[in-house]
């Protein structure tokens, strides 16, 4: 009879080992944090501009005519009242050129006339050569004069160029004058002000920034762009030319000692409601925050997080509030490592 006993008793052991379902260990997920503390944050807008001079003038035609005297080369710096050339007008052009014309021809006949017959001629070569002379004391080339003290960016005329009345001949700026214009979003216009410090880079000056100041804010908004004009003062720089392309770094909100954290580690719910995870316990917890000021990669944390909540910036995107985590182990040193002998 003992031997179907034990039989039993060991089916029933078996039996019971078998109806006790092991339990599934809870998962723990590896994430990293940072420990939260007081930092500085600004927001910044990046303009596109051009180089412009502060004085500068586009020299036209005054007439139509001829360039008969060019006396600068590109690069020249000028005064005010510089005389840059001389235009014949074109009508004061043709009475002298008729009247060499008239004086040459008499003269060629005269040439071509026997000695005996030329007393006539003679007297017309002399009244033609007086009129010729008459000619070029009453018709005598137009200056053009420079209207402000500079350099001379561009020509587009040579000695002997025809030109028309208003036909742009010469290029000025003051190179020691040196602004950059831009548009900027009536968003932003509250926030910026005459005299704020900018940083500037100059597309073919390669990576570096230029500071610059803002000098001028147009009280009107443009209604097709909803923008308004600004220019940017920078300092005089022997590599900078007027028509260079630029961008403007403006810093239009900042804040010191608030609580910051990665832009990208925010979970944003449809409704538009902001979430992040702390560790606290070694358990992950959703924190509803509201947020402020954003830079390029941060974002201030106005409410929902406190100073020294350790958020989680790392492995967050598997999580679910009340996940267990693990942070990385810190490894310490053994004593007396890194000492040197």
């Amino acid at each position: 009879m003992r031997k179907p006993i034990s039989i039993f008793l060991l089916i029933i052991v078996v039996l019971s080992a078998c109806a006790k379902k092991e339990q599934p260990k809870e998962k723990v997920f590896p994430v990293k944090v940072v420990t939260l503390t007081p930092k500085a944050i600004s927001s910044t807008i990046i303009l596109a501009g051009t180089v412009g001079s502060k004085a500068y003038s586009l020299v036209s035609a005054p007439v139509e005519g001829s360039i008969f005297r060019l006396n600068i080369v590109e690069g020249d710096n000028v005064n005010s009242g510089k005389i840059l050339l001389y235009i014949m007008p074109v009508d004061q052009q043709n009475i002298l050129g008729q009247a060499q014309a008239d004086y040459e021809q008499i003269k060629t006949d005269l040439e071509k006339t026997p000695e005996q017959n030329r007393n006539e001629l003679a007297e017309k070569l002399k009244e033609a050569l007086e009129r010729l002379e008459s000619a070029k004391k009453l018709y005598k080339p137009i200056p053009v004069v420079s209207p402000i003290a500079g350099t001379i960016i561009s020509k587009s005329i040579e000695v002997g160029s025809n030109v028309s009345t208003k036909q742009a001949l010469i290029e000025i700026a003051d190179l020691k004058q040196l602004i950059i214009k831009s548009a900027v979003s009536e968003e932003y216009i509250s926030k910026i002000q005459i005299g704020q410090n900018v940083k500037v880079k100059i597309h073919s000056l390669g990576d570096g920034f230029l500071s610059g100041k803002i000098s001028v804010i147009t009280p009107g908004i443009r209604t097709e762009s909803r923008t308004a004009d600004i220019e940017v003062s920078i300092p005089q720089e022997t590599r900078v030319r007027p028509g260079m392309t630029a961008l403007i770094e403006i810093t239009v909100e900042q804040k010191q000692n608030t609580l910051i954290v990665p832009q990208d580690i925010l979970i944003v719910k449809p409704n538009g409601d902001k979430f992040v995870f702390v560790s606290e316990n070694d358990t992950a917890k959703m924190i509803k925050v509201a947020t402020g000021i954003e830079s390029n990669t941060e974002i201030e944390i106005i409410s929902g997080l406190n100073n020294g909540d350790k958020v989680i910036t790392m492995g967050q995107e598997n999580l679910k509030d009340g996940a267990k985590v693990k942070l990385p182990e810190v490894i310490k040193p053994v004593k007396g490592e890194g000492k040197s002998k």
